[in-house]
């Protein structure tokens, strides 16, 4: 029965048999794919010769599209197991027999990517866009016909979307819309905040919370959108690098204050920073710093700020250390 197929690939594949092929690649590569998956992609492919010969036709971007974490922690995480094409194929002769009675929902689930604490991953979307999730980010994707979606609910990432003139690329958060063609931008959302910086391309954000007041702003290369509740600023940066460091799983601080740089450097750490004390809280912090390593991190600006460091339970308790402050 495999046999017969050897010549699928002269059929004339349609765009909407080589888009569910492309769903389906993207599914079985999911960090949530259940054997239930599995099972409804041999029955999707034993349904027609036409099914196996576009997954025949993406087999190449199937291979390259499994994306590998990086975990900030210091250890790997398992990877997934993938389903090789020769096994998908091997199961074939039998599934043909029942084929043609048996039905399922042919459209892809939405595909789910997150990351805990202290970890970083890499996924390349069937489309050949690319997400890159930094530290306690989810986003769910969903592509259709018509529009390819992405909800970022909660934390950071980076998006490199690829063109296609008939589905606009949609990045959904904190009442935004942002809508990419060919483009390069971080998106990061910490609750009712929501920063936008663009790298290269042009972006379309759209306010989804009055509707009938829709308001869009664009978005340039360079630029940076920070909306809250209250209001929304733009304009562009001076410097990327500090934006853009946690790629590399750095932090640049420059001149960041204490407390704001204890509040990112806690992103990356289940060792948590403490200020203790709101004299200490205001002091400027400069400099790189490897994110991931509070101990590293704390013993640093124990040397150049005048603060002592405590531990207990686990956590890191900055204070002010009296012996060389001049604060009050």
């Amino acid at each position: 029965m495999v046999g017969s197929m050897k010549n699928s690939g002269s059929l004339s594949l349609s765009d909407e048999i080589k888009t569910e092929a492309a769903a389906w690649i993207a599914r079985l590569h999911a960090d949530d794919r259940l054997e239930v998956d599995e099972r409804a992609f041999q029955l999707w492919l034993a349904e027609s010769p036409m099914h196996v010969a576009a997954f025949e036709a993406v087999n190449t971007t199937w291979e390259a599209a499994a994306g590998l974490p990086r975990d900030l922690r210091g250890f790997e995480r398992r990877n997934s197991p993938v389903v090789r094409r020769r096994t998908v194929l091997a199961g074939l002769g039998t599934l043909f027999v029942v084929g043609g009675s048996l039905t399922f929902l042919r459209s892809a689930n939405a595909s789910v990517y997150q990351t805990d604490i202290g970890e970083q991953k890499h996924v390349t979307l069937n489309d050949g866009s690319q997400i890159f999730l930094d530290t306690d980010t989810r986003v769910v994707v969903k592509f259709g016909n018509s529009v390819r979606s992405v909800d970022l609910q909660y934390g950071r990432a980076n998006f490199r979307v690829v063109p296609d003139i008939r589905r606009p690329f949609e990045v959904n958060t904190a009442e935004r819309k942002i809508v990419a063609k060919q483009s390069n931008f971080d998106v990061r959302c910490d609750g009712e905040k929501l920063s936008i910086v663009l790298i290269d391309g042009q972006l379309f954000i759209e306010s989804n919370n009055n509707i009938s007041h829709r308001n869009t702003e664009v978005l340039r290369a360079g630029e940076r959108l920070i909306a809250t509740a209250d209001q929304t600023t733009k304009g562009y940066v001076q410097s990327l690098a500090p934006l853009l460091a946690w790629q590399t799983g750095r932090a640049i601080f420059e001149s960041q204050k204490l407390s704001d740089a204890v509040y990112e450097m806690n992103r990356y750490s289940t060792v948590k920073l403490e200020v203790t004390d709101d004299r200490i809280a205001n002091l400027r912090v400069s400099g790189v710093y490897l994110v991931g390593d509070n101990v590293a991190f704390a013993d640093s600006i124990s040397r150049l700020l005048p603060i002592k460091v405590r531990q207990s339970n686990g956590q890191l308790y900055l204070d002010l250390d009296v012996s060389r402050s001049r604060l009050g």
